[in-house]
């Protein structure tokens, strides 16, 4: 019996699920399994475990940078064996390159990469009334992440790996898309744009409890303050139950791309979507 442990990074239950589903095919295999989300602190250290597994969203066609930070301040993992799996809602942009080039980085020891696809409620398309990938991961989508671990189960236990390539760069509008959502630019200009109204109750704080990044407290008079380690998720404008939030990504000046990015994803036949309103931290299907 190997010892598995199974870090990914999810503000909802759909990348835990797909880890959970990983977990029963290595359950199978006769492996014991820890699964840990980064919204609960920091990880146990890897180097404890024969097996390491890494989850993550795309956010922005990219890793998001809480994801970024915890794999660059992994130690040298010395050819731990170790697999990745991606959940995307829309495109995976460069999320699987990147994570897969960033353990390798930590000297990991690749015996598999899973994709596939998970509800996005991002703000963006939400309020532009899409849904994308609205009920995935489907019963397909866990059978085959079951199976994916019984393969890393096989793998670990001798079976040759091949490693597949680097998944495609996509759309030129989207690697530019992901330009404008870069680190840098979220920091000193996207974080720095919310707004909070006069509709923000003192006594909620539902939006300081749900940021990942604990980047949102309040002050003594009251009114909601910001630091700069934003993920720009957009959890706080999307659940606030006042609408008491808002920003520049979800408001009218993004407005087009986001109409741009919905219009061009509906007509992908690799996608599904719901059609949705989204309104005081809630979404419902039309």
């Amino acid at each position: 019996m190997k010892k598995v442990l199974i870090v990914y990074f999810s503000q909802g239950k759909t990348n835990m699920r797909v880890a959970e589903a990983i977990s029963k095919g290595l359950i199978e295999a006769g492996h014991e399994i820890k699964i840990w989300n980064l919204m609960d602190g920091r990880p146990p250290d890897p180097r404890e475990y024969d097996l390491f597994g890494i989850g993550s969203p795309t956010y922005y066609f990219q890793l998001p940078f809480i994801v970024t930070d915890y794999v660059n301040g992994l130690p040298d993992l010395s050819g731990l064996p170790a697999f990745v799996f991606v959940v995307n809602g829309s495109h995976r942009g460069n999320t699987g390159n990147s994570l897969r080039h960033a353990l390798s980085l930590k000297n990991a020891r690749e015996l598999g990469y899973f994709h596939c696809h998970g509800a996005s409620y991002f703000l963006g398309y939400l309020k532009v009334g899409y849904l994308f990938s609205a009920d995935h991961p489907s019963t397909d989508d866990l059978t085959r992440a079951a199976e994916f671990g019984r393969e890393v189960a096989a793998h670990l236990a001798g079976e040759r790996y091949v490693k597949p390539g680097d998944d495609p760069p996509g759309a030129l509008l989207y690697r530019v898309e992901r330009l404008a959502f870069s680190r840098c630019l979220v920091k000193h200009v996207y974080s720095r744009l919310f707004r909070t109204n006069a509709r923000c109750r003192p006594d909620c704080d539902l939006c300081i409890k749900q940021c990942p990044a604990k980047n949102i407290t309040r002050g003594e008079d009251g009114r909601l303050l910001r630091g700069r380690d934003c993920l720009l998720c957009l959890s706080c404008e999307k659940n606030c139950p006042e609408d008491a939030i808002t920003s520049l990504v979800a408001g009218p000046i993004l407005r087009p791309v986001m109409l741009l990015n919905t219009f061009l994803g509906s007509r992908d036949p690799s996608l599904d979507y719901a059609r949705v309103i989204h309104k005081n931290g809630q979404t419902q299907r039309l």
